[in-house]
């Protein structure tokens, strides 16, 4: 869309999307180029921002402290520590715009793909912090099985909705959308959807007695099928798609259906990035407008709550952000966010306000 007709729509001036095109950050640049301003990928401009990603600051960081084999702290730890282990540098690379084709990102996924289930989910737990877990629970005196049989079923429950809808929307970002591995993980997103339309961590011992969906537990998900080819949806992806999108909005992406809806959770309503495992309603409103909901009516209360958050020079600022626990800052609470400005004009683009 041209920049004039940008402006009039969102009475933005050309200063932000200078600002968003700004070379010292080749991926708001790119996303900005191809998804604003609707460049192809094989316009000259967005070739050249995507092949700068590799080189950015935040990537050098990231990439910096990854070993030799693809993972970035301990081994058998890819969700310990929060923020710094191998997951979560996968889930930032994939939103930062880079691909497979760099070696050091394809090593970092093969890496992760190691603790796949069988079944399709990905587990915060492994063999080692099992057993970690284990010797703290005999040491406090508690009654265990043998510790084969506690290990296995331990590991199992910790294949969590969330973390396994995030993982495969960062593998889809990174270019693995038609490996079969990526399948097996949306097929089993299918297979443990909740009644209700939302997603629970089905074998998760906290969720044993719940029966309404969790926001963070279904956007995730919902995220990874926004990103998964439509092409490729099996009839039973489409109607889990079409049962998540729905429970989001009965909700109206915030708020208590049955409780005369009342605001569910207030630090919703603040802007955080990287989303990670994180719910506002900034990343329902993207995700949901990109499964091709924007006209939906139930969308309005969080899209006012959106534009009265813009400030005066047309931009959006950063609430929230866990600086200080990842590798490299991305950019400082409280101040003016590429990636959020971003990310809201892309909602705007798609509700057409």
């Amino acid at each position: 869309m041209p920049r004039r007709q940008l402006g009039m729509l969102w009475g933005m001036n050309n200063q932000v999307l200078d600002w968003l095109l700004e070379e010292e950050n080749p991926s708001v640049r790119y996303f900005t180029l191809r998804d604003i301003l609707d460049h192809s990928e094989n316009n000259r401009k967005v070739k050249e921002a995507k092949a700068s990603i590799p080189e950015s600051r935040i990537i050098r960081k990231i990439l910096s402290k990854q070993q030799p084999v693809g993972f970035w702290g301990d081994p058998n730890s890819p969700y310990q520590p929060k923020y710094k282990a191998s997951y979560w540098q996968v889930m930032i690379l994939g939103y930062l715009g880079i691909d497979m084709s760099t070696p050091d990102v394809r090593k970092a996924c093969e890496f992760i793909f190691k603790f796949q289930h069988p079944e399709g989910g990905f587990s915060t737990e492994t063999a080692k912090t099992a057993r970690i877990e284990y010797d703290y629970r005999k040491r406090k005196g508690r009654f265990l099985p043998g510790i084969r049989e506690w290990t296995r079923k331990y590991i199992y429950e910790g294949q969590l909705s969330c973390l396994t809808g995030n993982i495969t929307a960062a593998l889809i970002r990174l270019g693995y959308h038609d490996d079969p591995r990526v399948k097996k993980a949306l097929n089993w997103l299918v297979k443990i959807q909740n009644p209700d339309g939302g997603w629970l961590c089905p074998y998760w011992r906290a969720h044993i007695r719940d029966t309404h969906g969790c926001f963070y537990g279904t956007i995730g998900p919902l995220e990874a099928f926004s990103l998964y080819p439509k092409r490729r949806w099996a009839k039973g992806m489409r109607m889990a798609v079409e049962k998540g999108v729905e429970f989001m909005l009965m909700h109206r992406l915030f708020k208590a259906d049955h409780h005369r809806f009342k605001i569910i959770n207030n630090s919703w309503l603040s802007f955080s990035f990287p989303w990670f495992y994180r719910y506002n309603i900034l990343r329902g409103l993207d995700i949901v407008t990109k499964l091709g909901h924007g006209n939906d009516h139930r969308l309005n209360d969080a899209v006012k709550i959106l534009l009265k958050k813009r400030r005066k020079d047309g931009r959006w600022s950063l609430d929230g952000t866990p600086s200080g626990r990842m590798y490299a800052a991305i950019e400082k609470r409280g101040e003016p966010s590429k990636w959020i400005t971003l990310t809201v004009l892309g909602v705007l683009r798609r509700i057409g306000v």
